[in-house]
């Protein structure tokens, strides 16, 4: 029984991890020009994440200069410039 207890325990504390994951942070790419670049790629993150991390760093909404994404989805990259 005890054991049971602690692998139900271990699921369900890395269930919650990876609900949450941990994001990749947005950089500042050229300041001038008001772009950044974020990462939301694995299974944790999809592009909806890099959206809302647009959404949350440009207070004026944002245009996308590009996407990137490799063919196995590990790799999403957002590069986005702040609007005026």
């Amino acid at each position: 029984m005890k054991r049971v207890s602690i692998l139900l325990l271990l699921a369900v504390t890395a269930c919650a991890q990876l609900q949450k994951g941990q994001l990749q942070p947005v950089l500042a790419k050229d300041l001038k020009q008001n772009i950044w670049v974020t990462n939301c790629g694995g299974a944790v993150e999809v592009w909806g994440s890099c959206y809302d991390k647009a959404k949350d760093t440009c207070s004026n909404n944002y245009t996308v200069l590009s996407r990137v994404e490799n063919q196995t989805g590990t790799k999403r990259e957002l590069t986005f410039q702040c609007k005026k």
